[in-house]
Parts: C-alpha cells; sequence; structure tokens
C-alpha cells in the first residue's frame, strides 16, 4: 500500500501546467525536425520545377563538354576554328550564368511557395486527426457501449472518475479476447473509454480499477490532446518515408529502376526526408508518449491505493500478450499496452515503440509495492500465459468492415458506418426513397431526434433512421454533429433514450447552432470551418498557379 503525502489529495490530477510546459518544449523540438523537413522537400520540389523548365542550361553544358574535350583532344583544330570554338564557348558559359542566376531567383521563390503550401497540408493533417470525431476510432475499434453485462465494470469506473475529479467518461467493449484498453476523446468532457472483453475476462476487479486508473490519469492530465499532437507531426515527417516505402512494394520493377528516383533517394536532402526525419519524428513520439505512460501508472497507484491491482494487470498482459488486430499504428499511442505486433522494419524497435516495455513499467510500480511484488507478478504472468492457452485469440467482427492497417489510413478512411446527427427543425422531417422531392416518402423524423448520416456528397444526405430506414434526407434540414455517439447507439432503444437523455433541449441546441453560424450558411452542406480551410486553399492555389504562369509564361 502507499499513502498520500501530507496536504496533497489522492488523485494527482494537477498536472496541466506541467503538461502545457511540456507541449512548449515538444513545439520547440518539433519546429527543430519540420523546418529542415519542410525546406528539404520544398528545394527538392523547387529544384525538380526549375530543372523540367529550363532544359537550355542542360543541353548547353552538354554540349559545352564535348567541346572541350574536342578541343582538348584534338590538337590539330586550325587557329580559326578553334577561337570560333572558344568564342562559342565563352558566349555558352555568360548565358548558362545569366540563366543560373535568373533560376537560382526562381527557385528560391518556388520554395517558399511550396513551404507555405506544405505548411497548409500539415495544418490540415493535424485538423484531420484532432477534428476527428470519437466515434470514428470506436467504430474502427469495433467497439460497442458497455450493456448489462459490463455494469460492475461501468460502476466501477464510475466510482474512479467521482474520486479523480473528472466527468464520468462512457464505456465500450471491443469485442475481442486480447486483454486491452484505451482512452479517447481531446478533453476530460467529451472522453471515452474502451476495453477488450479479453480484459473484461481475464483482469479480476482490483487489476481492471487499476486499468482504468491508468485510463483515466491520461483524461486527467490531457495526454490524448498531447499525443494526438505528436502523433501528428510524427506521421507528417513519416510520409514520404511511407510513399517510399510503398513505392518499393508496389512499384513495377521499370520504376525501382529509375535512376534519377533513385539518385533524389540517396541524395543528401532525400536522406534526410526519408530516413533521418522519420528516426526524429518516431524518437520524438516515443520520448513523450513513454513518459506520459509511466506518468499514468504512477498516478493509478496512488489513485487506487492498491499498486499491486495495476501490476499484477501488467504481469497478466505479459503472460498473454496485447495485440489488438484492428488497431492502426498511428492511434497505438492511446492504448493500455501496445497493441501492435512487433513487426521488423526500418524504424521498428523497442526504442521507438509508443509503450513502454512491459518489465520497465513493472519494474517502477515494484518499488511501490515492496518485497512481495515478486510473488504477486509471477502469478499474474502464469495466469496470463494459462488465460491464453485456454482462449484463443479472436474476434467478433463480422457487422464491421475492416479496418486498413496503415498509417496514412487514420485520415484517409473515413466512418463506413456513418455518423451520429440530431435533426434541429421545429417540425417533423421527411426521408425520401430517392434522392429527390418528387419520390416516395419512406419516414417521417420528428425533431430532435437521432439519425445516422453517411459523409455522401450531393444535394440530398444517405441517411439511416433509428429503426433502420434507409433513405434521403435533404441538405437543406439542419443537423448537429455529436461526436460522442456510435450509430448502434442509436438503433438501440435504450441507448437511444439514455443519449437523448442527457441532451440540451431542442430550442437551446438550435439557438446554439444559430448563434455560432451567424454567417449565411455557406453552399453544398459545408460546415463554416470546411468552407473556409476550401476557400483558403482555392485562394493558394490560385496565387500559386498565377505566380507560375507569370514567371513562367
Amino acid at each position: 500500500m502507499i499513502a498520500a503525502p501530507p496536504g496533497q489529495p489522492v488523485p494527482v490530477y494537477n498536472r496541466i501546467a506541467q503538461n502545457r510546459r511540456t507541449t512548449w518544449l515538444l513545439a520547440s523540438l518539433a519546429i527543430a525536425a519540420v523546418v529542415p523537413f519542410i525546406l528539404g522537400i520544398s528545394f527538392v520540389v523547387s529544384w525538380g520545377v526549375v530543372a523540367r523548365i529550363s532544359p537550355h542550361s542542360h543541353n548547353n553544358r552538354g554540349e559545352m563538354r564535348w567541346e572541350e574535350d574536342y578541343l582538348r583532344n584534338t590538337p590539330d583544330i586550325p587557329p580559326e576554328t578553334r577561337a570560333a570554338f572558344e568564342r562559342r564557348l565563352q558566349d555558352q558559359r555568360e548565358a548558362i550564368q545569366n540563366e543560373q542566376q535568373s533560376n537560382s531567383g526562381l527557385q528560391t521563390e518556388l520554395t517558399c511557395v511550396i513551404s507555405a503550401g506544405l505548411v497548409v497540408v500539415m495544418g490540415l493533417l493535424f485538423w484531420g486527426m484532432a477534428s476527428s470525431p470519437t466515434s470514428k476510432l470506436l467504430v474502427q475499434a469495433g467497439a460497442q457501449p458497455a450493456g448489462e453485462r459490463e455494469v460492475e465494470a461501468r460502476r466501477l469506473l464510475e466510482n474512479l472518475a467521482i474520486g479523480a475529479g473528472l466527468p464520468w467518461p462512457k464505456l465500450y467493449v471491443i469485442e475481442t479476447s486480447a486483454p486491452n484498453a484505451f482512452a479517447a476523446g481531446m478533453d476530460p468532457h467529451h472522453a471515452v473509454v474502451a476495453v477488450t472483453r479479453g480484459a473484461l475476462k481475464l483482469f479480476d476487479k482490483r487489476e481492471l480499477e487499476g486499468v482504468f486508473a491508468h485510463e483515466l490519469s491520461h483524461i486527467g492530465n490531457h495526454d490524448i490532446r498531447l499525443n494526438t499532437i505528436v502523433a501528428m507531426i510524427a506521421l507528417f515527417l513519416r510520409i514520404p518515408y511511407l510513399l517510399f516505402k510503398r513505392e518499393l512494394r508496389e512499384g513495377t520493377a521499370r520504376r525501382r529502376r529509375r535512376l534519377g528516383f533513385w539518385e533524389l533517394a540517396l541524395s543528401p536532402v532525400g536522406i534526410y526526408i526519408l530516413f533521418i526525419a522519420p528516426v526524429l519524428a518516431a524518437l520524438l513520439r516515443a520520448a513523450v508518449s513513454r513518459e506520459r505512460e509511466f506518468l499514468a501508472d504512477a498516478d493509478a497507484a496512488l489513485l487506487t491505493r492498491y499498486p499491486e491491482g495495476l501490476l499484477r494487470a501488467l504481469g497478466k498482459i505479459a503472460g498473454a500478450g496485447s495485440l489488438v488486430h484492428r488497431s492502426n499504428p498511428a492511434y497505438a499511442h492511446l492504448y493500455f499496452a501496445n497493441p501492435s505486433a512487433s513487426v521488423k522494419g526500418w524504424f521498428n524497435g523497442n526504442l521507438m515503440a509508443t509503450h513502454p516495455p512491459l518489465s520497465e513499467r513493472i519494474e517502477r510500480l515494484s518499488e511501490f509495492h515492496g518485497p512481495t511484488a515478486a510473488v504477486a507478478l509471477a502469478e499474474a504472468i502464469e495466469a496470463g500465459k494459462d488465460y491464453t492457452e485456454q482462449h484463443p485469440m479472436v474476434e467478433v467482427m463480422e457487422l464491421y468492415p475492416s479496418a486498413a492497417q496503415d498509417e496514412l489510413s487514420a485520415l484517409t478512411v473515413g466512418n463506413p458506418l456513418g455518423r451520429v446527427y440530431r435533426i434541429l427543425s421545429h417540425s417533423p422531417v421527411p426521408v425520401y426513397d430517392q434522392p429527390n422531392r418528387g419520390s416516395l416518402v419512406q419516414a417521417h423524423v420528428a425533431p430532435g431526434s437521432l439519425l445516422v448520416v453517411f459523409d455522401d456528397p450531393g444535394p440530398f444526405r444517405q441517411v439511416n433512421t433509428p429503426n433502420q430506414t434507409f433513405g434521403y434526407l435533404d441538405r437543406s434540414v439542419k443537423l448537429q454533429l455529436l461526436k460522442d455517439l456510435i450509430p448502434e447507439e442509436v438503433y438501440n432503444p435504450e441507448l437511444r433514450a439514455a443519449a437523448e437523455a442527457i441532451l440540451p433541449p431542442l430550442s437551446v441546441a438550435m439557438t446554439a447552432v444559430v448563434t455560432k453560424k451567424s454567417q449565411p450558411t455557406p453552399v453544398a452542406g459545408l460546415t463554416t470551418e470546411q468552407f473556409v480551410v476550401a476557400a483558403t486553399l482555392a485562394v493558394l492555389t490560385f496565387v500559386g498557379m498565377f505566380f507560375l504562369l507569370t514567371k513562367l509564361g
């Protein structure tokens, strides 16, 4: 057992200021890694553009080398002919020098334009990861809302949240026999905790309490937001490497033999972009994520007053494994234990893992527990091994589409099961059989009701009503996105009623939406944020193309 220091509250969730300092330090390190990365890519692209539009200098250099070799290796050339050759070479040197000066200025300007574009891409990347609703991650993981079978687990989580001074996070269950868990949500008021079926079966009450306390520490310390920033930076720096690896894996033999491709890859700038920057990104992500894991373990031991529970949970995972097949590497830092298999690669290994080795976490917890930790740990490891033998690692995922395992899919893969919205209307709205107002009306949805909407372009939205009637909804109908709900909570009457009970009144929600969107509604159903981003990109594209046409025309 451990005791809290005198005058200090039991839940150690007063480290927000420390997280802010860590964020500033992280920002400095990120700038140090990202700035040369952006400049390197911009330089390579601008150099390629200038080389493409200025082939004259390249041809002149070839002719000059041929003529110089000819003059050097042919001593019996008449003086008049030699003088003509030399005058021609001198004129070519001056022309190349003038062209190089012009190209140098153009390349500098192109580098600035491309760098600005890459900064915008980085901002969009962060927006895509940070603003991605929690429901997307839950759906990709195959999570379901906790039901009657998980009443005790939900009550345990709620009691811990009360002791930690945090809002109650919603509990979800992932139907896989591998023991693991994760917390998601960009702030404590919109946080969720997901636990696997294997963890509920393998851990006893005190062990599960330690795991939940660990996840609550991440929520209370805002680690999810911090780690999301780290993951965004790491993914941004790894994109060229991921594309390069895909080229080697899927490219044709002709592409692999391109001399220019390999010359670029093996140049100093290419080596930094393809090798050094991804290593820096992985090290940066690992350093921050691993320290937060140690902090969460210490917080959990202090919150539960029973470090042996968390110690035994880690021991059981050491014996049983924590592999979750549907986990995406981009979100590995959110899990209690590393959910990914150990893959041999250029930038894989313990040094760059998002989680510290279980042995290090266990060793630190053993300092709290005392000499009896070794016995408890040995029993836990054996229990984990027995569990693996008796419960083969299987998953129940028939209802869910297969999730891609590539890191880029964290951005490119949408929410195939749809997202949850609330109808903001004073009267029932019709759901049509076809995407036109003259078609058959399938159903009428009451004001304030929930429904599942699919991300499809066009004047009509594809929707599923609570009774799973599929149809089309006019895009002019105002909707409110509920980021913390998944479609299953709409289709289940009890879960839907519980979700609707905690929502603000319809009049309040409509007033808030009108206040937030005081400007005219953008065309094509885009939100204000999406419209601003699209307009910004359009302006940048126009300016960039105008610049290029002006310079190159």
